[in-house]
């Protein structure tokens, strides 16, 4: 008698997608809870949108990373690795207070994205197009950031 192999199934989208925003949605509502996402420098660029707007993106963006990790099978370690380096960058820039953590976190995340792009292209040509997304809000995410270090120097966010 032969050996049966059980073949792993992908995990539904909708599942992917429902499961990332929720987890996006608890982080943001914790950070909320505990007055954490609200970073406060002086002067704002005139191209800055407003704080409903960079959380309505970014609600989209996680169910884009959602339907990526779902489409991208052999490579959806990286992806949730996108995911969580996506989740961390409010609590370590809160934490330590400064622009440079800001575009330090945006270049790593930025290169991460345009890499993981790269590598599920040859999976899925959505998936890469949605993580083209994330790496794309990143970009204006930094041009941000220096228009905010021009404007208030390095000084601490809060």
């Amino acid at each position: 008698m032969q050996p049966t192999l059980t073949r792993v199934r992908p995990p539904n989208r909708i599942v992917a997608i429902v499961a990332t925003v929720a987890i996006a949605a608890l982080t943001n509502g914790a950070l909320a809870a505990f007055g954490l996402n609200q970073p406060h420098p002086p002067h704002w660029p005139a191209f800055a949108p407003p704080g409903p707007v960079i959380g309505i993106v970014w609600i989209a963006l996680f169910a884009g990373m959602g339907a990526a990790y779902a489409l991208a099978q052999r490579s959806a370690r990286a992806v949730a690795g996108l995911i969580v380096l996506c989740l961390a960058y409010p609590f370590y820039t809160y934490l330590l207070h400064t622009h440079l953590a800001e575009l330090v976190g945006n270049i790593v995340t930025f290169g991460y994205a345009v890499w993981l792009m790269r590598t599920v292209r040859q999976e899925s040509a959505t998936a890469s197009v949605l993580i083209g997304l994330v790496a794309a809000w990143v970009a204006f995410a930094t041009a941000l950031v220096i228009a905010l270090i021009q404007l208030n120097g390095w000084s601490t966010l809060h």
